[in-house]
């Protein structure tokens, strides 16, 4: 009986036993048929340390929804460069479909072309903004002693755009309520001011979210420089590429308005224009329309 006992299989020590079907398990719960003859373990799927959930690739939509439901999320994505060149695709589509819409519907303020002239002119302003600021944020960390990733702080600034411009796309029936009921053309100014404001106020926090995951040397001046670059670029840039909100009965549509003055002149007369101050006698008026 002793000798037959000996004889007997016995389990082995991870776990698995020889009379089971099933692959052998080494002591650190590798599949041994996964390690090779130099011994070190085949790499597997790259996990994301903030959840330590595989890190595989998110369809379009999921993306979108990333970027609305978890912020944390997307930039930890970021931080850790995976799939960095999906991620850009996908938020420069985000920002061109969703800003012209938005643009279509403040050209509808007026009406006829400036309809497609809006929907045209809004992605270029936020895209061109992205790819001028980005390079601002690589450049003054590196010179501070941050480490210099110019991909992925194009990738982060794109998707802050692309979250304010979804949150900007969600006001868009405030502006064609404020047509419908024939808002006085200096509130619907102050009124659009306002939600840009607020999106881009969120833009800006997300990517100050981003840049202090790193906690680097110099983050806190990189963040400071990159919203004064991204005020001047965006306003000067949006200012040129003007009119967006036009008076029902202005005059004919143009693509672009001459240069004259500034965005701070534009929005402080438009807030004496709301308190019934003016600057001029009268506004120039074309054709009445329906």
């Amino acid at each position: 009986m002793i000798g037959a006992l000996d004889d007997a299989p016995r389990p082995a020590l991870d776990g698995s036993s020889p009379g089971v079907h099933g692959p052998a398990m080494t002591a650190n719960g590798i599949p041994a048929s996964a390690i090779p003859a130099s011994g070190i373990p085949v790499a597997s799927t790259p996990v994301m340390p903030a959840t330590g959930m595989p890190a595989a690739a998110l369809p379009v939509l999921g993306m979108i929804d990333l970027l609305l439901r978890d912020r944390g999320g997307m930039l930890a994505r970021i931080r850790q460069g995976v799939g960095l060149a999906a991620i850009l695709r996908t938020m420069i589509v985000t920002i061109a479909v969703t800003m012209a819409i938005v643009g279509a519907a403040l050209g509808s303020y007026r009406g006829g072309l400036q309809i497609a002239y809006a929907a045209i002119k809004l992605p270029v302003v936020l895209l061109g903004t992205a790819a001028l600021s980005a390079p601002a944020l690589s450049s003054i960390g590196a010179a501070l002693g941050r480490r210099s990733r110019l991909a992925a702080d194009l990738t982060l600034v794109m998707a802050a755009l692309a979250f304010g411009s979804l949150l900007l796309v969600a006001c868009t029936p405030l502006v064609l309520l404020g047509r419908s009921i024939d808002l006085e053309y200096h509130r619907m100014i102050l009124a659009t001011v306002a939600m840009f404001a607020i999106a881009g106020g969120a833009a800006l926090h997300m990517i100050c979210r981003g840049v202090a995951l790193e906690a680097g040397p110099g983050w806190r001046t990189a963040v400071a420089g990159l919203c004064v670059v991204f005020s001047l670029v965006g306003g000067q840039l949006a200012w040129a590429l003007r009119p967006y909100l036009m008076r029902p009965r202005g005059p004919d549509v143009v693509f672009l308005r001459d240069v004259e003055g500034g965005l701070f002149d534009s929005v402080s007369g438009a807030l004496r224009s709301a308190r019934g101050i003016y600057d001029r006698d009268e506004a120039p008026l074309g054709e009445r329309r329906p």
